[in-house]
């Protein structure tokens, strides 16, 4: 009977996350990895509608690429993108990607990762929008990205 309960919730928990569609970013972008999915929880259809005050949490995994042979720090970079005009997402605050997120670094190439980034989505933006998030990791060491992909948002009240 206790097996059957893991198992529903399980279920439960996994039919709020979607695999959502994902981009490579606009422009001469060269990364170091490459997604192989995005997960956002909560959410059940595209675009993820994102709650004000409410935390989400996207789930990601990605793949290194050959080179470099190792990347030892990383920054997180999440910006909204409205009409063209690229600003920083309101309300996140977690830059070292390797901290509080599952990653262990460094991270060595050729190899699959997974990391949970909480977002706490403001109260202060106030209107319902539909927008391009853009996540951007980057090397410290070398100011590369190590991978930058958009997705499509809503921010609901």
């Amino acid at each position: 009977m206790k097996l059957v309960a893991i198992l529903v919730a399980c279920l439960v928990a996994g039919a709020s996350a979607l695999h959502v569609k994902t981009l490579p970013c606009k422009g001469d972008v060269v990364s170091a990895a490459e997604i192989i999915f995005l997960d956002i929880t909560p959410c059940t259809a595209e675009p993820c509608p994102l709650a004000r005050g409410s935390t989400i949490e996207f789930t990601l995994s990605f793949q290194t690429g050959a080179a470099p042979a190792s990347i030892a720090a990383m920054t997180t970079h999440l910006y909204g993108i409205i009409a063209g005009l690229k600003v920083p997402f309101p309300g996140f605050n977690q830059t070292d990607t390797c901290k509080g997120s599952g990653l262990t670094c460094p991270l060595a190439a050729n190899t699959v990762y997974n990391f949970a980034l909480p977002i706490y989505i403001d109260p202060k933006v106030t209107i319902d929008i539909q927008c391009v998030v853009e996540i951007r990791i980057v090397d410290n060491a070398t100011g590369k990205d190590v991978l930058c992909n958009e997705l499509q948002v809503r921010v609901v009240g």
